[in-house]
């Protein structure tokens, strides 16, 4: 009897494209036919490099660098990292996902986000509640919702005020269900970072952060005019520091006209020596875990650039935002999926 490869993708993606599903086993092809082969084994570089030459690169059509491609690789490592046997479906799968690629093998290319009703299933919320609840996940409630003592978390959206609450069916009230799965966010939150906090929450699993910088800039940062509907980076260009960064939607692949926004970073921080600060966010749109570690792979990414381009890895700190909004209210998502480069 054949496997059916859908239902460990649909561990990590609920909603997955049967049809990409099917073609990617078509892709795969005899690789699926033996135990070893249908694995893939993130440790292993050759694997590794097969991966990037002949699926990203051949398969899906990337032009990225390599630095770049290997994180992707390792993000979806990170993400299958409890599983013991990561199939090489649902590996090309989340690829695919992850650099916007479903369309290669006939899907839809967007952003993935867990749907409402997998998140309450884990909580152990009732279906029938579940049902009745917003797409939108609505702001967690104040002060009951968050012990006074509890460090704040950081967020990575905005979203609207749910309506108010009333009761559901069987007595529950409606906003029970998020009120649980709210408290549980934060506390997996504050366990993830507390263990790694210093005089100011330094994480590289929480978002990066702006830092205030101390020395002039050489030069003044000279900014894009404002993204048109449709578009999917600001590039803006700067002379040593401050230096932001901007991303296309949903990705942590650095534009290639932003590589002289990190050299000339690069070579201001030469001249003058000191510490640089990388600071990442996203927009106010997203799942809220998926965004964490966008921003997070989004400030690798320039960090491992700086490196490249001659600044000592010892000389970089990788901050989380000052506060829990991104940006002012009335900021430009293209100007919200970004990363800054400054002084300490």
């Amino acid at each position: 009897m054949a496997e059916d490869w859908s239902l460990d993708v649909r561990k990590y993606v609920p909603d997955a494209d049967q049809g990409v599903i099917d073609a990617i086993v078509r892709y795969c092809g005899i690789a699926l036919q033996k135990r070893d082969s249908s694995l893939v084994s993130f440790t292993e570089k050759v694997e590794v490099d097969r991966v990037r030459e002949n699926y990203l690169k051949k398969k899906l059509g990337l032009t990225a660098p390599d630095s770049e491609l290997d994180a992707g690789i390792a993000a979806v490592g990170e993400r299958m990292k409890a599983d013991h046997t990561k199939n090489r479906v649902t590996v090309y799968y989340l690829l695919a996902e992850r650099f916007r690629k479903l369309s290669v093998f006939g899907g839809r290319d967007g952003i993935a986000a867990a749907p409402a009703a997998a998140s309450a299933a884990a909580m152990g919320v009732a279906a029938s509640a579940v049902a009745s609840m917003p797409d939108r996940r609505p702001e967690r409630p104040a002060a009951a919702a968050v012990p006074p003592a509890q460090p704040a978390a950081q967020a990575f959206s905005a979203r609207p005020a749910a309506a108010a609450a009333t009761p559901a069916a069987g007595g529950m009230p409606r906003w029970l269900p998020w009120l649980i799965l709210g408290i549980a966010l934060l506390a997996l939150l504050w366990w993830l970072v507390a263990g790694r906090q210093a005089a100011r929450p330094v994480a590289e699993t929480a978002p990066p952060a702006p830092a205030v910088a101390t020395a002039p800039a050489p030069a003044a940062t000279v900014a894009a005019p404002a993204a048109a509907p449709g578009a999917t980076t600001t590039a803006p260009v700067v002379a040593g520091f401050p230096a932001k960064v901007f991303f296309a939607n949903d990705s942590a692949v650095i534009p290639a006209d932003s590589g002289p926004v990190i050299e000339k970073a690069a070579a201001a921080f030469k001249a003058d020596g000191g510490r640089i600060a990388v600071t990442a966010y996203t927009d106010r749109t997203g799942d809220l875990a998926h965004n964490q570690e966008l921003a997070r792979n989004r400030a690798v990414a320039v960090r491992d650039a700086l490196v490249n381009a001659g600044v000592p890895l010892a000389s970089i700190e990788m901050r989380p935002p000052a506060t829990v909004e991104i940006g002012a209210a009335n900021t430009m998502d293209a100007d919200a999926r970004r990363v800054e480069i400054g002084r300490m």
